[in-house]
């Protein structure tokens, strides 16, 4: 018995959709200026080492003297903080940069974050310069 030509055009309805959202989940957004102090990228909270946070997106301001100004999306609010670079991943996965923030208050880091970024984007230079203690002013 052949199948109506209805539930094939479903069936592949179907496909196309799980498709795109995986594809849509495996890729990760980022932008970045011409001069790296400002980008887009991933960021995922580590305060708790046993249930680490959902990933997100974040946009990043890098000031001149190597603070880091993260704004998350809540909703419908932006939450913005500021973060001290404070190390980056030894083994990263492939194609991939992943630096760790401290939150800055009060001078005590209470928490961390991790920001992903392609091992080609121009900011990675930036962020290195402000791990190794280099600030423009």
């Amino acid at each position: 018995m052949l199948w109506p030509v209805e539930y094939v055009w479903f069936a592949l309805l179907i496909f196309a959709m799980g498709g795109m959202w995986w594809l849509a989940y495996r890729m990760e957004p980022h932008w970045s200026t011409q001069d790296g102090r400002r980008f887009l990228c991933t960021s995922q909270d580590l305060t708790d080492s046993a249930h680490p946070g959902r990933r997100r997106e974040a946009r990043v301001v890098v000031t001149p003297d190597g603070t880091l100004y993260v704004t998350h999306k809540n909703g419908f609010r932006r939450h913005e903080t500021a973060w001290t670079l404070i190390g980056k991943a030894p083994t990263p996965p492939k194609k991939i940069e992943i630096y760790v923030a401290s939150e800055c208050t009060d001078g005590h880091g209470t928490a961390m974050l991790s920001l992903r970024l392609p091992s080609k984007s121009r900011c990675i230079a930036v962020l290195d310069g402000v791990l190794a203690g280099v600030h423009e002013d």
